[in-house]
């Protein structure tokens, strides 16, 4: 079981020395063709921290949520999320990352919600992937999330995104 383990490790670390340190300029973060929430975390924690992101315009700092899960909100968004913004692109690209914070009404970071547009992930979601994280980066949920896909649904001629106009 340990050599398992052991083995398991070396690939990792393998993987990670060679993680594309390019992501959100355009280069997707896979591996071998399967994104994992544990590979992501450390990806927006680590390699490129997403408290580092801007925040997607018009939404700077603290706002309240009309949506659920949170009430008081954070948003970041990496370049080229930005991009689509800002250009009005209409579609956000392989690589895109919005990352929200979600605060309780005591200023209580609870639960940080992610969609990363993964090529070829999930087509008929517009290829999102989604993560629920806790505060300290374990995944509640993550993949083709039933609750943030059946939400986001209402907005899929936006990519799913409810926070403003991408068109």
């Amino acid at each position: 079981m340990i050599h398992k383990y052991r083995i398991y490790n070396i690939f990792y670390l393998a993987f990670l020395l060679f993680l594309p340190s390019g992501v959100g300029i355009g280069e997707i973060l896979e591996n071998k063709d399967k994104i994992h929430a544990h590979m992501l975390w450390h990806y927006i924690t680590r390699e490129k921290p997403y408290k580092n992101y801007p925040a997607w315009p018009g939404k700077e700092g603290f706002y309240e949520s009309t949506m659920p899960p949170g009430n008081i909100l954070k948003l970041y968004i990496n370049e080229l999320a930005l991009d689509t913004v800002l250009h009005k692109k209409g579609v956000f690209p392989d690589g895109a990352l919005l990352i929200k914070e979600n605060y309780t009404d005591n200023g209580e970071l609870f639960l940080i919600t992610v969609m990363y547009k993964a090529k070829g992930f999930n087509p008929a979601g517009h290829n999102w992937y989604w993560v629920k994280y806790k505060p300290d980066g374990e995944a509640r949920l993550e993949g083709k999330v039933d609750v943030c896909i059946s939400c986001h649904v209402g907005v899929a001629g936006n990519d799913y995104a409810f926070t403003g106009s991408i068109k």
